[in-house]
Parts: C-alpha cells; sequence; structure tokens
C-alpha cells in the first residue's frame, strides 16, 4: 500500500485486505462554480487553470511545490492551495492565475475551506491540528486540536465546520472551539467499524453528507464497504445513510443542490481465493431529493487488470450545472461527464497525475434545466376495466434519472372517454364497460423546481372484449398429510386454450375444513393431517391477470381417507401381588400400515371387569394391582389417530391373575424302629412360597395320611418335625402332608415323607 499524507493516492493489495488508515482524508470540500478548474498535480508541483467556458482544453499552469487540496472562496477572487511538503498555503488571484501569497501553516496541510465571507480559512495539518489562517493578513490566528487529520467543510451560513476524522467533530466558528463530536453512524453494532472519511454541506445547510468507510469485523472475517451519512444540521442528529457499498472519496454537489457526486475510490471484492480492495471507476449520483443511489457515471478502464480503472480523485460541478469534473490520475485527463446522461462527453488532457479540483463561482450563472423525459406507455384491458399503467411515472427521467411525485407535477391534458388518470398515484384507469378500441391519453410533468421545464407523453391503452375464463371443477381422493392436486388449473381454459400462471391468478374462496388449502403460486391442493375424513370440498377462483374483474369459480371435491388403523386383542397374566400384564397394547396394533406408535395415536381404556386391572394411557401398560382376586379379566380399550380423534380401533386384553407359586417337597428318610427319635427336622425345608422359603410364618401345615396307619409316627405340626415316638413294626411308611398360603388357604401344595425304619438306631432325612 502506498499512502501519500493529504491526497487521495491509495493502493491496496488484492491478496492482503488491508485497514484504511484514518487520519487521511478524501473529497474535495465543495464549491460553488464558474468557468475556471484548479487542478492540483502533486507529483508535477504545478497546478493547472481549465476554463471550461473558453476551451475544454487545459490552459494556464501555476508552480506550487507539493499542491495536495485546493478551494476557493465565494467570490470567486481568490483560490488557496495547501502545499504538503512545504507547509504552507499558496494563494491565487483568479484574475490573473498569478501565486500572489505564502501563508505559513503547520506540518503537512492538507484539506481546507474557506468561509463564506471569505474571512477565515481552515486548514488541516497532519498532526491533526486545524489552523484557522485570517485572509486579511494571510497569518494563522487559532489552532484546533482535532487528534486526527480529516477531511473540513464549512456550513454554508459560516456558523460552523465539520471535520471527518474518524468521529465527525463540529466547530463553532465563533469561538473556533470544538463543541462536540459524534459517531459516523446511525447505531452502533458490535464489530462493526465505521470512520468519517469525507463531508460536504448541501447548499442550503440543511444537511451535511459525511463519507463512511465501513469494516467489518465478523466471525473472524474481514470485509469493507461504505456510505454517505446524513446529518441534520439543525438538530446534528443522524437522519439517515446512503449505502454505496464500496468506499466513498470526494463530494460534490450540483448548484441548486439537486444532485451530489461522489467518487467511488474503492470497492472491496471477496473472490473466494483472495480478497482485497480494488479500484474504483465511477461516480455515484446521489439523488438528494429522495437521498437515493439514483446513477453512477462510468469513468471506464484499460485493460482487464483492476488497476488500470479510472479512479476520480477530485470532483466539481459546473457553475450551469451542465457538466460534471472529475480528475482522473491514472491518465492524465479530467473527465467531464453530462449531468443529464451520466455518461462521459469528453477527455481534457492536462499534466501528470490530476488531483484534487475545485470549480470557481464568478458571478451568476444560469441553471441548465434537467433534460425532463416523458415516455410514452402502453396497455392492454378488455372492457371489464380495471388498471392500465401502474404508475405512469415509473420509466419516466429527469436528468437522466428516476422520477417521482417528489420531483414533478402531473396532470392529464386529454384522454378519451372512460381512461382516466390519477395525478396522485400516476395510475391510469379504464372505467368498466369502455368501448372496445384504442383510447389515447396524454399526460404533462413539469419539473417542481421549474415549473416551466415540462414534456408530454401518450399512454395508448386498448380496450379488448374480455377472455373467456372457464374454470372447471376437480375431484380427488387422498390421505391426510398429501397434495391430493398438482394443479387446479390442469382442466381450466382461457379463451380456450389451457390457462397458465401467467395470464390467470389463483384465489382461494372457502374450504370445508381449514386443512384443505390452494398454493396461489402453483395451483396445487394439500389435506393436511388431521383433515376430517369423507367428501370436503374447496372452491377457487381464477382471474384474468390482465383484467382482474374477469374470472371464474370452481369447487374441488375431495375425498379424505381416513388412515388405516387396527387393534390386535392382547393376552397376559400377573400375580395377585401385582405388576405389569402386558407391556405395551400397541406392540401388535397398527397405523397408517406400520407399526403404532403414542404422538401419532392416542390410548383410552373403553372398560374393565375388576378395577385392579387398568390401562396405563401414557405408556400402553396394563397392570394388576395389589391384591387382586385370582382369577380371568377383560380389560377393552381403544386407540385414535392423534390428528383425527375420530378414527380409533379397539382391541381386549385378556388378563389372568395367579396365586402365588407354592411348593412342597418330597423326602425320603431313615430310621430306627426300636427307639423313639427325630426321622426329618422339618417338612418345610426344601418348600417354597412364592420362591423363597416356606415357614410357619407364611404357610399353614397340615397332616393328610400315613400309609401303612402307624400312630407311633407323628408330624410335629409345630415345627414341621417327622417324629419316632417309640418301637414300632419296621416297614416302610409315606407320610402325605400339605402346606396352604397362609394369605391365601385355598392356595396349597403337598408333600411326601418316605420313611424306611430298620432295627438299628438312627434318624434323619434324605
Amino acid at each position: 500500500m502506498k499512502v501519500r499524507t493529504g491526497s487521495r493516492a491509495w493502493r491496496f493489495s488484492l491478496c492482503a485486505p488491508v485497514l484504511l488508515p484514518l487520519f487521511l482524508v478524501a473529497g474535495a470540500t465543495r464549491t460553488d462554480a464558474q468557468t475556471k478548474a484548479y487542478v492540483a498535480h502533486t507529483s508535477d508541483n504545478l497546478v493547472t487553470v481549465i476554463d471550461s467556458a473558453k476551451d475544454p482544453m487545459a490552459g494556464t499552469t501555476i508552480p506550487i511545490t507539493d499542491p495536495i487540496r485546493v478551494a476557493v472562496s465565494r467570490d470567486g477572487t481568490r483560490a488557496y492551495v495547501t502545499s504538503g511538503s512545504s507547509n504552507s498555503v499558496s494563494v491565487i488571484d483568479t484574475s490573473s492565475d498569478e501565486d500572489i501569497a505564502t501563508i505559513d501553516v503547520g506540518a503537512g496541510p492538507s484539506a481546507l475551506a474557506v468561509t463564506p465571507d471569505g474571512k477565515s480559512l481552515y486548514v488541516m495539518t497532519a498532526s491533526g491540528v486545524v489552523e484557522v489562517v485570517d485572509t486579511a493578513v494571510n497569518t494563522v490566528g487559532t489552532s484546533i486540536s482535532i487528534g486526527a487529520s480529516g477531511d473540513i467543510a464549512i456550513s454554508p451560513d459560516g456558523t460552523r465546520a465539520y471535520v471527518a476524522a474518524g468521529l465527525v467533530y463540529v466547530i463553532d466558528t465563533a469561538t473556533n472551539a470544538v463543541t462536540h463530536s459524534f459517531a459516523a453512524e446511525a447505531a452502533a453494532v458490535a464489530d462493526v467499524i465505521n470512520s468519517a472519511w469525507s463531508v460536504a454541506f448541501s447548499p442550503d445547510g440543511t444537511r451535511a453528507y459525511v463519507g463512511v468507510v465501513t469494516f467489518y469485523m465478523t466471525g473472524g472475517g474481514f470485509s469493507a464497504g461504505g456510505g454517505l451519512l446524513l446529518v441534520d444540521t439543525a438538530s446534528e442528529n443522524v437522519a439517515g445513510l446512503i449505502n454505496l457499498f464500496s468506499l466513498p472519496g470526494a463530494i460534490a454537489f450540483t448548484p441548486d443542490g439537486s444532485r451530489a457526486y461522489v467518487a467511488i475510490e474503492y470497492i472491496w471484492v471477496d473472490t473466494g481465493y483472495g480478497a482485497g480492495f480494488l479500484n474504483g471507476r465511477y461516480l455515484g449520483v446521489i439523488d438528494t431529493i429522495t437521498n437515493d443511489f439514483a446513477a453512477i457515471i462510468d469513468l471506464g478502464a484499460d485493460g482487464a487488470s483492476f488497476m488500470q480503472q479510472n479512479t476520480a480523485d477530485g470532483i466539481g460541478v459546473t457553475p450551469d450545472r451542465s457538466a460534471v469534473y472529475a480528475a482522473i490520475p491514472r491518465t492524465g485527463m479530467v473527465a467531464v461527464a453530462n449531468v443529464n446522461t451520466n455518461a462521459v462527453t469528453s477527455l481534457i488532457h492536462v499534466t501528470t497525475a490530476p488531483g484534487d479540483l475545485a470549480i470557481v463561482l464568478g458571478g451568476a450563472v444560469a441553471l441548465k434545466p434537467y433534460v425532463i423525459d416523458a415516455a410514452d406507455d402502453g396497455a392492454t384491458v378488455s372492457t371489464f376495466g380495471g388498471t392500465a399503467v401502474a404508475n405512469v411515472l415509473a420509466n419516466d427521467q429527469l436528468g437522466g434519472i428516476g422520477v417521482t411525485a417528489k420531483h414533478v407535477t402531473l396532470t392529464q391534458q386529454s384522454s378519451a372517454d372512460g381512461v382516466t388518470l390519477d395525478p396522485a398515484t400516476g395510475a391510469v384507469t379504464v372505467a368498466a364497460g369502455t368501448e372496445a378500441g384504442v383510447h389515447p391519453l396524454t399526460y404533462r410533468i413539469c419539473e417542481i423546481a421549474d415549473a416551466s421545464n415540462c414534456d408530454d407523453a401518450t399512454v395508448t391503452v386498448k380496450v379488448r372484449l374480455p377472455s373467456v375464463v372457464d374454470a372447471a371443477n376437480d375431484g380427488a381422493s387422498t390421505l391426510p398429510g398429501r397434495t391430493a392436486l398438482a394443479s387446479v388449473l390442469a382442466n381450466d381454459t382461457l379463451d380456450g386454450t389451457p390457462a397458465t400462471a401467467a395470464q390467470v391468478t389463483l384465489s382461494a374462496v372457502s374450504s370445508t375444513s381449514d386443512g384443505i388449502t390452494l398454493d396461489v403460486s402453483n395451483g396445487s391442493v394439500y389435506v393436511a393431517e388431521g383433515t376430517t375424513p369423507g367428501l370436503q370440498t374447496l372452491t377457487y377462483m381464477i382471474c384474468e391477470s390482465a383484467t382482474p374483474s374477469n374470472c371464474d369459480a370452481a369447487d374441488v371435491s375431495i375425498t379424505v381417507n381416513p388412515f388405516p388403523i387396527t387393534a390386535a386383542n392382547d393376552s397376559g397374566f400377573a400375580l395377585r401381588t401385582g405388576g405389569t400384564a402386558v407391556a405395551n397394547v400397541l406392540g401388535n396394533d397398527t397405523f397408517a400400515n406400520g407399526t403404532a406408535f403414542l404422538g401419532r395415536v392416542g390410548l383410552s381404556q373403553l372398560e374393565s371387569t375388576d378395577a385392579g386391572v387398568s390401562l396405563n394411557t401414557a405408556t400402553g401398560a396394563v397392570t394388576v394391582a395389589s391384591g387382586t382376586a385370582v382369577g380371568t379379566y377383560t380389560l377393552r380399550y381403544q386407540l385414535c389417530e392423534s390428528a383425527t380423534p375420530s378414527n380409533c380401533a379397539e382391541a381386549t386384553v385378556m388378563v389372568a391373575v395367579q396365586h402365588l407359586p407354592i411348593f412342597a417337597a418330597s423326602y425320603t428318610v431313615k430310621a430306627s424302629s426300636k427307639s423313639a427319635s427325630i426321622a426329618l427336622a422339618s417338612v418345610l425345608t426344601n418348600d417354597r412360597l412364592n420362591g423363597a422359603p416356606a415357614t410357619t410364618a407364611n404357610v399353614k401345615l397340615t397332616f393328610v395320611s400315613i400309609s401303612p396307619a402307624n400312630s407311633m409316627i407323628k408330624l410335629d405340626l409345630n415345627d414341621g418335625s417327622v417324629d419316632i415316638l417309640g418301637k414300632t413294626n419296621s416297614v416302610p411308611h409315606t407320610l402325605t402332608y400339605q402346606i396352604c398360603e397362609s394369605a391365601m388357604p385355598s392356595n396349597c401344595a403337598r408333600g411326601t415323607v418316605k420313611i424306611e425304619l430298620s432295627g438299628g438306631g438312627g434318624g434323619g432325612g434324605r
């Protein structure tokens, strides 16, 4: 990058984005102009004088060391030129084009501005100090520290000076003190930096236009843009922003302030392979009536390289408002652009690298009227009537840019019966029943700022017989959640040929269900989930686009089929102590030919033969409450589509409530028949209730029988032991016993003890 303090000679690399130094200045302070233009040539140490009224060629040259910026007094008698390396300001007598005086100022003077009365000259130095020169004695009287170098403009009433140097600084010229400063933005945004770059006042002083460079540093990336910040000078509040999408430079106004021109210095480009600043080649045309970026003036280029763009440095507008001058450093020429065509019409050859430029005001110069062009229009409507042209101003121009009701007045000059112009909106309408044929209407636009600047145009309206619109009924059958019909237009016609979306507009008239909708962009009919099954009707209308009142309606009959839903019977069991009999009744149920699941369907219990057997509708589980009597029970449930609760199916769950499992074991023991002994410590040793050991606490033990009968063999019901009471016969015996659940005496089991008696002593069991 190359930077020359106080000039706009910047260079940027495409490969490596560079932050622009905030101390540089850009754009000439606006000066009213006459026929002379003063152009600074820094590298050639001279100022060129162009007299456009006499000859569009460079005239006098004035030797001045390192000229940077030029400003002209309002009376046109003096031109002031800052000399960057000489730390001075040269004074040029515009009548003789001679350097008549030198004013010593601080180091590196750049921007400068003259008060309207010509008594003071404000000069910006490289150290960020504004020095105020008394032009009567050509000496510095006051120094005002800003802290950063920037551009200067003085309000038309001479009361304030604005300095654009990152922030916008406001100087009271009566006291030569900075009263306040403000950021060059409408509102602060995180990771977005706005820097004031150039500044100019509108000729009426109501607005200051501040050139702003914007840096975006979001998401770890970097990009740049810019625009013109509008400042209301009465309140000194930001009134808006005109986005230029590029980096602005010099700003110049037409003498009447109806247009502003801004040099586009650089454009930020990101190619995906690299990003950076490309040289600009345009002047932006600002319509100050609407504050819109209205057009561009292309200054051209040579070759394909972005370095060969004709970037403007200083710019100015001729006092008669006929042309815009732009100094092109690269070509050594000043481009002259026509304000009515926004195109370069000629080139003035000057010496090397013309930079800043200022045009002199000299006496009263009549403004050349803008070229006003009311362009003819044409339209066709039917005898139904309607709007033929939405706004006749849409293709009209004033000075090469589009016009609005803020620029021109609009009046109807003549018209055939039934065709009228609304001057408030610019619309041309045709009354219903107007006779078929060609009906011309003539209107006139006149510039508001110059009521004598007018032009007429004709709107040729062809009134035809209406087309035959035929919307045909349709029918379809579908499941919910699907498109029932691709397009209702498929069988509709306009004058006997298929109607298309380009010829007709679609609208829904009514529907028997909110779930039946028409997409007016393509004519498709959609059936939403939850739409009530059965026959539904949507009524729609097509209207001829050219004649919106020429319409026809039709019905779409749609049979909405419910999703198939089935509920399959289930069975399960649980113990009387409670538990889950069926994990989820939906496990074998189906919806829309797939497994039913909660969300798409909802569950409800219809009935149960016992209150202890119930359905959990949130999980689908069938559970048995603790204490439910042993037996077989029936539960009936229903599943219904969530979106369409009327679409249901029913099923039954058979639930067996069972006893606790009880087990009585069988034993074989040996004992002596000759003496008393304990043959078995307890018949409960291996018995179980619900998988746990049976005890005298949870079961009741009873004696059933002994075979063969023997009174000397006894079952002790207290501890479950089998006892030999004394000497007895030695034949084998079988004792049968029973255990019953204490809590449910009907839940029983029997066991046996086989006793082998011998002549010897002993006892035990196996």
